[in-house]
């Protein structure tokens, strides 16, 4: 079947028009904020599984950058199987889902409010538990998802990040519309990808590795290549991958390199030196800055600002995946054991 034929390939497609919707939506991110405003908040703790949880590595990164705040993710089963009650005075709670009904979830909400703690949550279904559960609920808008695979509600959780951010540091009415029209451009112009995707060998070791705000893009490239074909991929920061994984790697290895547009080189230019060493097949996503000669390069957004263009670039991990899945001859659509919706305990 060709890649077009699957619901995956028409919900990543939808990208731009989200993007739109919730960038015209800039009242819920401005009620956000000042209710945020009206609380002393000295931290944050960011409440997520699964695809939510690394786009909350984005938003975990963007509040540290650009607010200077400390964040950590969220320990769901402390409360929903160890029974704890945290203290949450002075803390924001974030909380990033899809279908808004995860019980683990919804356990650690809870605790949360009673701990004291500002509740805002994110989800795809407006009318969910978890959307009624916090003060403040943002609404993703990226509208029914049916592919068990998330990609526009992942590529809507990033962005709603983003506008969350630019309303709490006062930037309200920041113009991101461009947004959209850097979102179709890259859809329109996926060849590179395709011709990737047909080569990249399910035989040999992937690894995937990015930094700062492409991290999050790195784990959720592993993610998905596991739950459509079905093989163990690395996704990791590009230093926790020097602190040991790294010795594991040999020429036969495919090593996808995450590098958004507008990152700077010295992200990455350590690591790069010892992967090479190893002499594995090196890809580079999203810019080419430190490519070299032989290594394969699949141009992503040009735009400067590197949290945009991670934004921009969720589209082209999640049609490689697509790709690549079909390739190998499986239903992204429906990967086996799988269900879209995920009931943690």
């Amino acid at each position: 079947m060709n890649v077009k034929d699957f619901k995956m390939f028409s919900e990543i497609s939808e990208s731009p028009e989200v993007f739109s919707r919730l960038i015209d939506s800039e009242k819920q991110f401005e009620r956000a904020a000042e209710e945020i405003e009206s609380k002393t908040i000295a931290n944050v703790i960011i409440l997520a599984r699964g695809t939510s949880a690394n786009a909350g590595h984005y938003l975990k990164f963007l509040i540290e950058v650009k607010l200077g705040l400390p964040v950590g993710l969220a320990s769901p089963s402390s409360v929903s199987i160890y029974g704890a009650k945290p203290n949450f005075k002075d803390t924001l709670v974030i909380a990033l889902s899809q279908s808004g009904r995860s019980p683990d979830l919804l356990s650690f909400a809870s605790a949360s409010r009673e701990g004291g703690a500002l509740l805002i949550t994110m989800t795809n279904v407006s009318d969910s538990p978890l959307a009624r559960a916090g003060d403040i609920h943002i609404d993703l808008s990226a509208g029914p998802e049916v592919a068990v695979a998330a990609t526009k509600s992942y590529s809507a959780e990033l962005l709603a990040s983003l506008l969350l951010i630019d309303a709490w540091m006062g930037k309200r009415g920041k113009n991101r519309s461009h947004l959209g029209d850097a979102s179709r451009k890259c859809l329109s112009s996926l060849s590179d990808v395709d011709s990737f995707a047909s080569t990249l060998d399910a035989k040999r070791e992937i690894v995937v590795i990015g930094r700062g705000y492409a991290y999050a893009n790195a784990k959720e490239l592993a993610l998905k290549i596991q739950e459509t074909s079905y093989i163990p991929v690395q996704g990791m920061s590009s230093a926790d991958y020097q602190h040991g994984p790294i010795a594991t790697l040999s020429k036969d290895c495919q090593v996808i390199v995450l590098s958004p547009s507008g990152m700077p080189k010295g992200a990455l230019e350590d690591s790069i030196i010892r992967i090479r060493q190893s002499q594995p097949e090196i890809i580079w996503l999203g810019s080419s800055q430190l490519a070299i000669e032989d290594e394969r390069t699949i141009l992503g957004s040009s735009l400067d600002s590197e949290e945009e263009s991670t934004i921009i670039d969720a589209a082209l991990i999640q049609y490689l995946t697509l790709g690549f899945a079909v390739k190998n001859g499986f239903n992204p659509d429906s990967p086996t054991g799988l269900s879209k919706v995920t009931l943690t305990k």
